[in-house]
């Protein structure tokens, strides 16, 4: 899953890997790692929605993780990218 957003004019994509689960978001030149592949709880999780907050300046991006409830890995997340409490993209997909 790929999206792509800006923030104040600064080019930002968020980026899940389907098969190994690593997530990271990229703001200009910036990488920053939301979930790791060493990490239990990317791979194992019971909670239908995920959520990550960061601090970039003065904003604040919040993106939101939903999973189905039944066959979760087979089916399509919904995924929700906030900066600002203002909702700027919205995708479904793996």
């Amino acid at each position: 899953m790929r999206i792509a957003f800006s923030v104040e004019g600064v080019p930002c994509e968020f980026h899940r890997d389907p098969f190994i689960g690593v997530t990271q978001l990229r703001c200009g030149y910036n990488l920053m790692e939301l979930q790791r592949l060493s990490d239990p709880s990317t791979h194992f999780n019971l909670k239908l929605l995920r959520t990550w907050e960061l601090r970039l300046g003065p904003h604040l991006v919040h993106i939101e993780k939903r999973r189905p409830l039944l066959f979760a890995g087979f089916r399509p997340n919904g995924y929700r990218v906030f900066v600002d409490g203002q909702l700027v993209a919205e995708r479904h997909g793996f």
